[in-house]
């Protein structure tokens, strides 16, 4: 087997007893690593010079990536932030943490969705929202199973046949899976409409274009993820489509990632007040 493949199995790392069942040698190990083709990173991992710095740390301390660690690596949307989350290869305790900020957040999957003890550097997709529906708030792990779905990294109906099996958080999050979110902060933001009794349409098509939420008739949420902030063109043509909606009777309201993770109290205030006064009814 080819060096390259090897090494794409687990997202840049080879084993060395990988490597000798592909038939090296360890004269020829030694000499992939003096040529700088390989680094080793513990006694018996290797990998590519370039490989993720995040995984490489994980690697280094006995780890993978779990978690949102895991899921960022991966695409899944996650709440921004500078978490480290690992899961120790083996439970012999050769986990070593290396003093580095940020500290790592450790987990223990002693009964995980999948056996996954092949993969060095990163949990596998369905352990990874195992740890999720596990360690973080309700609607941000809804937000991440809804974004796995978006990206076919897993179907809805695996997701609720897991659930079935696993219960617990893991359902809780299912339940509340749709799997046709266009972002995460939609996801997150539907939830949170849902806990507060406003209940809301996703994705509705009007004038040609799909609105991210729409309560009753006549009011629209939009959500603006950071990638919005990247492209200034987009950002330009959104705001045109709501001044086109506001001629055609809506309302639409339009909040950006902070408005959600931040200052949800005010944001639902505003709603609240829009829904008071009559925003989401059809004109007579």
């Amino acid at each position: 087997m080819r060096l390259d493949t090897l090494l794409s199995v687990n997202q840049g790392f080879v084993s060395r007893a990988q490597l000798r069942r592909a038939g090296l040698t360890s004269h020829g190990i030694r000499a992939l690593i003096a040529d700088g083709a390989l680094v080793a990173f513990t006694r018996d991992i290797l990998g590519r010079p370039t490989a993720n710095p995040v995984l490489r740390r994980a690697v280094a301390m006995g780890g993978r990536a779990a978690c949102v660690t895991a899921a960022r690596a991966m695409g899944i949307w996650v709440l921004e932030s500078d978490e480290f989350h690992v899961v120790p290869r083996s439970h012999n305790g050769r986990f070593r943490s290396d003093g580095l900020a940020p500290e790592p957040v450790l987990h223990w999957t002693p009964a995980p969705i999948e056996p996954d003890r092949s993969r060095l550097a990163i949990e596998s997709g369905r352990n990874t929202l195992a740890h999720i529906a596990r360690c973080q708030p309700l609607d941000a792990a809804v937000a991440s199973f809804d974004s796995a779905v978006r990206l076919g990294m897993i179907t809805l109906e695996e997701l609720e046949r897991l659930a079935f099996v696993h219960r617990g958080r893991f359902a809780e999050a299912v339940a509340l899976v749709t799997g046709d979110a266009d972002s995460g902060l939609e996801t997150l933001t539907r939830v949170r409409l849902g806990w507060a009794g406003i209940a809301c349409q996703r994705q509705v098509v009007i004038d040609g274009h799909p609105v991210d939420l729409l309560i009753g008739e006549r009011l629209i949420i939009q959500l603006d993820g950071l990638q919005h902030l990247k492209d200034p063109v987009q950002l330009a043509r959104d705001r045109r489509q709501d001044r086109r909606l506001k001629l055609m009777g809506y309302t639409v309201l339009r909040y950006g990632y902070a408005e959600v993770v931040f200052g949800w109290e005010t944001t639902l205030a505003e709603i609240m007040a829009h829904l008071a006064a009559g925003a989401h009814a059809a004109r007579a």
